[in-house]
């Protein structure tokens, strides 16, 4: 292993050299945020006066485990601290013409997730299409996300760690090949409804050049009281808010993982909080004004069978029947439980689609978490600045005998070029064609990167999403664009808003 040496403004870090790429891992960013820092927004990094190691990931932050459906997807996180507040460096060159930049915020339902996981690496992309990434770590779960006053805790701590992470960036990328100018913030799930989050926040404006949301677009944010209350259960169990700092970080893990029963939903929720300081509004007001965002160029879609990763690792799911699809829809469509049935009933059987109980489950959830929010947020985006850009991505899984679909969470390795990497190969496939449309998705999210525009030699047409058409680039083998595709469900949805 050949070491490789580079300077920050904090000190001088040892790198790792390859044949034609330089990796720097576990670099900080803040300071660790324990003690009196436990639940306060990310400060300054102390210097160092002797050379740093960045050959390793630095830990990830304080999580769980998916369990299986995590080792299926890929979310592996290693050793766990609170001292987590680090980033990773993928570069071709520290001294070459200065490249466009890629932040990447990863997802886990802000409670589990990692930048050390093998699907993130950043060498493919940093190698392709000569382009500096970067990935990060941010405080998760209670930890990142405790709205709690007493202790001068806004809630919001964790998107402080992704806003200071990319004025890190800002400072520090020149040192590493990387243009300070040209910045573009890319994330997944939970790591793109937070950017979105970012979008709508002062305390975020300049932090990024471009954005790239894949299944993450608007939410309901936490509201505050309900954000305190999960505080409180907190401070409970451990005699008071300001016994709190100094609890052994692994028992609020258990405890916060006692609350949501170990996996990403339970009696509480952790994510972005309005808490009337950092987030005072709905995301959707600034957005759609364009208050900090207008001009950014905006690319985001959905996969098309996003729900599917919960419906076909979900036995229960699995035989669901009549009755119990009208059970779960009544949440979704309240007194409109029996027409919401019929139109997704009927979109899917004109199209040719399956409309068993399940199918039809798995469609209403991704369009209710993931597709329909995604089409709201570009619209909104759409009304100010034109370069705004939805896709989705339609390959589908050849893992549990096809029944996910193409889920959540598949896209991932393919923008990272990482779709041949272990356990990877089985969610992904190992046919000829897959490397292909994984070159694919590297060369659009690169592209959008470099020139703020995805159209691409694979990808030659591509227009702007506006009203009239909602033009949707359909990434598959054979991708092609679509006219506002499910235009009855999506009109059925808004209908059912108003």
């Amino acid at each position: 292993m050949k070491i490789r040496r580079a300077k920050t403004n904090n000190g001088w870090i040892l790198g790792v050299e390859g044949e034609d790429m330089l990796v720097f891992k576990g670099i900080p960013y803040a300071a660790a945020p324990v003690g009196s820092l436990r639940w306060q927004p990310p400060q300054d990094v102390e210097p160092w006066a002797t050379d740093r190691d960045a050959t390793g990931f630095g830990p990830s932050a304080m999580q769980g485990s998916l369990g299986e459906m995590g080792e299926m997807i890929g979310v592996a996180s290693g050793p766990i601290s609170e001292d987590c507040l680090t980033l990773n460096i993928f570069t071709s060159s520290l001294f070459d013409e200065l490249r466009p930049v890629m932040v990447w915020i990863h997802g886990g339902g802000n409670v589990v997730g990692s930048s050390a996981q093998p699907r993130f690496n950043g060498e493919h992309l940093a190698r392709r299409a000569r382009v500096v990434v970067v990935t990060i770590n941010y405080r998760l779960g209670a930890f990142g996300f405790l709205h709690a006053p007493e202790l001068g805790a806004t809630g919001n701590e964790a998107l402080l760690d992704q806003i200071a992470a990319l004025r890190w960036v800002r400072r520090e990328i020149r040192r590493f090949g990387g243009n300070p100018d040209n910045v573009t913030v890319f994330g997944q799930s939970a790591g793109a409804f937070d950017i979105v989050q970012l979008m709508g926040m002062e305390a975020a404006e300049g932090c990024f050049d471009r954005i790239a949301l894949m299944s993450g677009s608007l939410t309901p944010q936490v509201l505050s009281d309900e954000a305190h209350a999960t505080a409180a259960r907190f401070a409970e169990a451990f005699g008071g808010f300001e016994a709190l700092r100094d609890v052994p970080a692994q028992q609020i893990l258990d405890h916060q993982l006692a609350l949501t029963g170990g996996g990403l939903a339970g009696a509480v929720r952790f994510g972005p909080v309005r808490d009337g300081v950092l987030i005072r509004e709905d995301a959707a007001v600034p957005i759609g004004t364009g208050r900090f965002t207008q001009g950014i160029p905006l690319m985001l879609g959905t996969t098309r069978d996003e729900w599917g990763l919960w419906t076909a690792m979900n036995p229960v799911l699995q035989q669901l029947d009549e009755a119990g699809l009208e059970k779960l829809a009544r949440r979704l469509f309240g007194k409109h439980v029996r027409a919401g049935i019929e139109v997704y009933r009927d979109s899917r059987g004109r199209a040719g689609e399956e409309i068993s109980p399940v199918a039809l489950w798995r469609a209403m959830m991704t369009d209710s978490m993931f597709r329909i929010p995604a089409t709201r947020t570009a619209q909104l985006h759409a009304q100010h600045t034109e370069t705004t850009w939805m896709y989705r991505f339609d390959y589908p899984s050849p893992a549990l005998e096809g029944r996910l679909g193409a889920c959540h969470s598949l896209d991932v390795p393919f923008v990272f070029g990482t779709v041949g990497v272990g356990e990877l190969q089985r969610l992904c496939g190992t046919s000829r064609l897959v490397p292909f449309l994984s070159e694919v998705l590297v060369d659009t999210y690169c592209t959008l990167a470099r020139r703020g525009d995805p159209s691409n030699a694979n990808l030659l047409s591509w227009p702007s999403y506006e009203p009239a058409q909602r033009a949707t680039m359909v990434l598959s083998m054979e991708s092609h664009l679509e006219e506002a595709p499910e235009e009855d469900l999506r009109q059925f949805w808004e209908a059912l808003q108003f």
